[in-house]
């Protein structure tokens, strides 16, 4: 088995294997530490793609080739693993299938090609059903400059000028997003915990101002 799985033809259904697995340890390790992976690709890129394949217009070009992927409609991190996962599934059937039958793995030529059209097709298929069981607040398929004036909550660590702290933040459409914080002024601090309000952003930080609470 191990051989099978190392052959030159199998490298790139390997690679995909790996990438998975390393993903899912640094999801878990991100979570320990009380951060999030996969928002925090999410809020990084950024990705416009909040297109609908299911209505009267089909957007063209790139656009609508994400959306017919089912990429804006679920978190980066769960579509990389599903696309890579599909990916490596296919790779090494068709290579188990021909090897049961002819004795010999079938060249990258072939089974590459296969592997990536099954990878689309289950994109495609699949991957709106996992959106309709995820919750909902975890897409941020929204314009992060959009989050201007909301409220945050500290969630790690404390914020001081120069020095940020993650914190999440619910848009308009109760979509959750992870983050980094600075208070506006030189002297405040943000302890866990605290709720501020979004002013400006300078790159992935924003400047942001303690919440003033009323009794």
């Amino acid at each position: 088995m191990y051989s099978f799985l190392i052959s030159p033809e199998n490298v790139p259904f390997s690679i995909a294997s790996l990438i998975v697995i390393f993903l899912g340890i640094f999801e878990l390790m991100s979570l320990i530490f009380g951060l999030s992976l996969m928002g925090a690709i999410d809020d990084w890129l950024a990705l416009d793609t909040d297109v609908s394949v299911d209505g009267d217009v089909i957007p063209n070009g790139f656009t609508g080739l994400l959306g017919w992927l089912c990429l804006n409609r679920l978190p980066l991190l769960i579509w990389l693993v599903m696309a890579l996962c599909s990916f490596s599934m296919a790779g090494y059937g068709v290579n188990f299938f021909y090897l049961q039958a002819s004795g010999s793995l079938i060249s990258l030529w072939v089974s590459f090609p296969l592997a990536l059209f099954f990878m689309c097709l289950t994109c495609r298929y699949l991957g709106p059903i996992l959106a309709n069981l995820l919750p909902k607040d975890e897409s941020s398929a929204i314009d992060i400059d959009s989050l201007n004036g909301c409220v945050a909550t500290v969630t790690v660590g404390e914020a001081k000028a120069g020095m940020p702290a993650e914190a999440v933040v619910r848009d308009i459409y109760q979509q959750k997003h992870y983050v980094f914080v600075e208070p506006d002024e030189a002297k405040q601090v943000f302890p866990q915990g605290s709720q501020v309000v979004l002013l400006s952003r300078q790159g992935k930080v924003w400047s942001a101002a303690r919440l003033n609470s009323t009794f």
